[in-house]
């Protein structure tokens, strides 16, 4: 019998597994977030695998800024071959360099560095990207971090596997969710459904069904949104809410790929691609008790942990411009990089409101003071705080992190206040260690 498409998937279950067994190469990136309005500044983004000059006229192989507060040859990044790392060295520059805010004469640059020279601003970012997925586009409206996720995500599209989204509020799982849905190649649809929202009493009904005279109100068979989404996607957004004594009946369906509708006796199978969402620590709450062990294995076939925007910010301004539609110029350098350092919890929703504050009042350029306060407070803060070179050294082994995670229990703001990091950052050392903020926290 001839196999479907979505039926073709060892060779892609074996590239997902070596995906994970190798250890990828880093991609750096450098991204012109926000210049002077130029027409000659076509290009925005560069892949570092070196060292290179910025200035109005940097030299061959340079990056040439039109920006007339630049230095001729303004500043440098170079590459640590030993330790792997990348720095930015200001070479004696009339205005200075600033990184993440703070005047800077050499500094490490750490994935979502901000760096500010005269009135352009640039991203720093990198990304592992394992053997097998395609090298980034590197656009100016996309970070190389998403990128990669959503690669890994296309490749996993193929595979017979459940699929389970972690990232905060906001991040774009559903958005996610669709891209894997359309590049399965399953003809069914892709039925979405949000766990928190569901009638606790009519979970079993919306997800499996019911038979006539089940319970008051069931006047007819319902076939419910397994069976819906036969032969094609369910979208289990925010699984973490789902009540514990409502998960045994999906773990079931899961396994035997059958629902029984509430009432009924009858099985139907059904063929139904899962894919799960959730911004909690699912790790979590099976210790605590309140989601099942194994469901959590039987949902996380492959695990995709999406970025918020503090770790992607070359897309907070294109964002930002589109929904306000506002032209990148009209945005001035001081607010440009208070946008970039801000952290944004709320993720794009966040990017929304702000858009339509400014919209609701008809502003055309964006000031600084134009900004919520705590921007232009975090950019006052970020200038008066002291070079890298003059800070004290601070211990960020694994064990450094865990006690400051046990002292000042799992938040991490005000850890990347005290170590003079942003958050993006020390999230990325807690990702490194394996170290989770939430196990932490009261």
């Amino acid at each position: 019998m001839a196999r479907s498409r979505y039926d073709e998937t060892a060779d892609h279950v074996d590239l997902l597994d070596r995906l994970d067994a190798i250890d990828p190469p880093r991609v750096r990136v450098l991204t012109l977030a926000h210049h002077v309005e130029d027409p000659d500044q076509t290009e925005r983004v560069w892949e570092l695998d070196g060292t290179v000059v910025i200035g109005r006229d940097p030299g061959a192989g340079g990056i040439e800024i039109c920006d007339p507060g630049s230095s001729r040859r303004h500043a440098r990044i170079v590459h640590d071959e030993d330790r792997d790392v990348f720095t930015v060295e200001d070479l004696g520059s009339r205005n200075g360099t600033f990184v993440d805010g703070t005047r800077a004469a050499k500094a490490e640059l750490e994935h979502g560095s901000v760096i500010r020279i005269a009135d352009s601003t640039f991203v720093f970012s990198e990304a592992d990207l394992p053997e097998g997925l395609p090298r980034p586009r590197l656009s100016p409206t996309a970070s190389v971090l998403r990128e990669v996720v959503e690669a890994r995500a296309t490749l996993a599209a193929r595979a017979p596997l459940s699929l389970l989204l972690l990232g905060p509020t906001g991040a774009g799982k559903e958005r996610l969710a669709k891209q894997i849905h359309e590049a399965s190649g399953r003809p069914g649809r892709l039925v979405a459904v949000n766990c928190g929202a569901l009638n606790r009493e009519l979970i079993a009904s919306e997800l499996f069904g019911h038979a006539a005279g089940a319970f008051s109100g069931a006047s007819g068979d319902r076939s419910g949104l397994f069976v819906a989404a036969d032969r094609g996607t369910l979208f289990l957004d925010e699984i973490a809410d789902l009540p514990l004594d409502q998960q045994p009946s999906l773990l079931r369906t899961l396994q035997e790929k059958t629902v029984r509708p509430v009432g009924s006796d009858v099985e139907t199978a059904v063929d139904v691609r899962v894919v799960a969402a959730t911004h909690k620590s699912l790790d979590v709450l099976v210790e605590q008790g309140t989601f099942r062990r194994d469901l959590y294995a039987r949902l996380s076939g492959m695990v995709l942990r999406l970025p918020g925007l503090a770790d992607r910010r070359e897309e907070v301004l294109p964002l930002f411009t589109q929904m306000a539609s506002m032209p990148l110029h009209a945005i001035s350098a001081d607010a440009a990089e208070a946008m970039l350092l801000h952290d944004w919890p709320q993720n794009v929703r966040e990017v929304q409101h702000l858009a339509a504050q400014i919209q609701m009042f008809d502003q055309r350029v964006l000031e600084l003071s134009s900004l919520p306060p705590e921007f232009a407070a975090n950019l006052t803060s970020a200038r008066k705080r002291k070079p890298e070179a003059e800070a004290q050294p601070v211990a960020l082994d694994r064990s450094g992190l865990v006690a400051l995670l046990e002292e000042h229990q799992g938040n991490v703001a005000t850890i990347a206040k005290l170590l003079g990091k942003h958050r993006a950052q020390v999230y990325r050392w807690l990702r490194k260690e394996g170290l989770d903020p939430d196990h932490y926290r009261g």
